[in-house]
């Protein structure tokens, strides 16, 4: 099962988010944010969720079998509040990583693996099935980064959340980490409004966590 398959901002960003011992890089509250901007992402750009004035709507209430998914439709659907991107991403984001995994994990995509040091749980870490998911996936923004070309949404969107997490150095690129920001912001320039509002509302709360 490729990244490319599932084609899902969350799930790439999940994979981009680890090194390939399966360690996490950076901070959980900070990942959360981003995974739950990648999981509204991809509602939107499937068509499940939109954008009405200030707040989000669903579209298609179907089940698809994917727990986090399902339940942030769910949750958008029964909220009687105008309630916009950011208080969305805020709201996922607190349990966005284990959920994330959880679901990833039982579709094969990955494997947890617990440490333990004086018998001490320590960390998880996660680490993907097939490691030539994180090659094609790492290759696929490379290249874009390499050879400037139009983006796809998601491939757009996903280097927008790069960009906001600062997880450039994922990409295992050598070249000034200001130029590989710059291309990132480049190439997540095409994103659609809608889209745009989510990657600001992730850089906020990940602004938000930073200055506590």
């Amino acid at each position: 099962m490729s990244s490319s398959v599932r084609s899902s901002v969350r799930d790439d960003l999940f994979l981009l988010a680890h090194d390939d011992d399966g360690r996490l890089l950076i901070s959980e509250p900070n990942i959360g944010a981003g995974l739950a901007g990648g999981t509204l992402i991809d509602l939107l750009l499937d068509g499940r969720v939109g954008v009405n004035g200030e707040r989000l709507v669903v579209l298609d209430s179907g089940v698809t079998g994917d727990a986090q998914r399902d339940g942030a439709v769910q949750a958008i659907e029964s909220n009687v509040d105008p309630t916009g991107p950011r208080a969305w991403v805020s709201w996922i984001a607190a349990d966005a990583y284990e959920a994330t995994a959880a679901v990833l994990e039982a579709d094969g995509y990955i494997q947890s693996t617990s440490v333990r040091r004086l018998g001490v749980l320590t960390s998880t870490r996660c680490t993907a099935t097939n490691i030539e998911d994180l090659v094609r996936l790492r290759s696929r923004i490379r290249y874009g980064v390499q050879a400037p070309q139009p983006q796809d949404q998601r491939t757009a969107a996903l280097c927008g959340l790069l960009r906001v997490l600062r997880l450039h150095g994922s990409l295992l690129l050598s070249m000034p980490s200001g130029e590989l920001l710059t291309a990132l912001d480049r190439m997540a320039a095409p994103v659609d409004t809608n889209v745009r509002q989510v990657l600001i509302a992730v850089q906020a709360v990940v602004g938000a966590a930073t200055h506590r």
